[in-house]
This record gives C-alpha cells, structure tokens and sequence, in this order.
C-alpha cells in the first residue's frame, strides 16, 4: 500500500512556495530518499498529510536539517 506525499520546493530566503508536487510511494524513508536526490539550491518540505517528515534549507538559506521519524 502507498501513501501520498507533498513535496514543496521554496525559497531558500523568502519561504515563499516555488512549486508543489504530490508523489506516490511504500513508505516514508523511500519518500524521504526522493525529496533528498532533489536538494539544491531551493528550500524543501516533505509531507504526508499533516505530518513534516523533512526540512532542508537551499543554499544561502537559514541553516536547517529535519527528518522526522516515527516514534518506536
């Protein structure tokens, strides 16, 4: 079974939402490894529903690093 995930690519300075994409996948650490391959110099956010399971700042952005994982 997958799940739906959102994945926004931002401004690293600003925040400001560049573009959205919703992606299918098994679970959160495969989801996790695809919003990974597409850090840049853009900001990006990885969602499922209302759970954040990964910020990464762009280039020239705050520093921020955040994977969530689930609880044991």
């Amino acid at each position: 079974m997958t799940d739906t995930y959102r994945l926004y690519r931002m401004n690293a300075l600003t925040g400001a939402i560049l573009d959205v994409e919703d992606f299918q996948s098994f679970s959160d650490d495969q989801a996790i490894e695809r919003a990974l391959a597409d850090a840049g110099e853009r900001r990006i956010e990885l969602w499922c529903g209302s759970r954040k399971l990964l910020a990464i700042s762009g280039r020239g952005g705050p520093s921020e690093l955040t994977i969530a994982r689930p609880p044991e």
